[in-house]
């Protein structure tokens, strides 16, 4: 909400203090849709696909463990009736020990892909909003919005696909793992 506020209040000062008709230079604006440009350049479907297969694979681990902690539980409820009680508090303080590290482990592993992705999205937004830059100055453009941040903006002034286009030339598709270009 700030940012659509400090959006409205930018162009109200550029528009609204007669800038607009002071200045000679024509005033040319378009805009970007960085969550289309993310989610469709190259590096960001690689991204994406990679993260997916790390979170499958994560989770087919610590489900087995999961199932295997479930099957051990039913196994000491069985076993329950045969158990002194000394040995039954000793067998379910092992149980629990080891649902809280598997607990542990799922919350930390889920954390590091949770991480690895925000990561991942700021490198490429980064990337984006360079081209972006670049785009606007060779083109001369004045003001290049967010689409986001805006309530409405005519389709003829997004520029996302070419900026897209821009942004898989010049980093390709690539790993996740590899690191943007300085």
């Amino acid at each position: 909400m700030h940012k659509k506020l400090l959006v409205f209040a930018v162009l109200f000062a550029f528009f609204g203090t007669g800038y607009a008709g002071a200045q000679t230079k024509t005033i040319k604006i378009a805009s970007i849709d960085v969550q289309k440009a993310l989610n469709t350049c190259e590096n960001g479907k690689t991204a994406a696909a990679e993260l997916s297969k790390e979170m499958e694979k994560a989770q087919k681990e610590w489900g087995a463990k999961g199932e295997e902690l479930k099957r051990e539980k039913e196994n000491l409820e069985r076993q329950s009736t045969l158990l002194d009680e000394e040995a039954l508090s000793d067998k379910m303080r092992m149980f629990r020990e080891e649902y809280r590290d598997w607990e542990r482990y799922r919350k930390d592993k889920e954390n590091d892909i949770r991480q690895r992705h925000n990561e991942l999205v700021q490198r490429i937004t980064a990337e984006i909003i360079q081209i972006a830059d670049t785009y606007g100055k060779e083109n001369g453009y004045t003001l290049i919005l967010e689409r986001s941040l805006v309530p409405y903006v005519d389709a003829s002034l997004d520029v996302t696909d070419e900026i897209i286009k821009r942004h898989n030339q010049q980093y390709g598709k690539k790993s996740a793992a590899t690191p943007a270009k300085k």
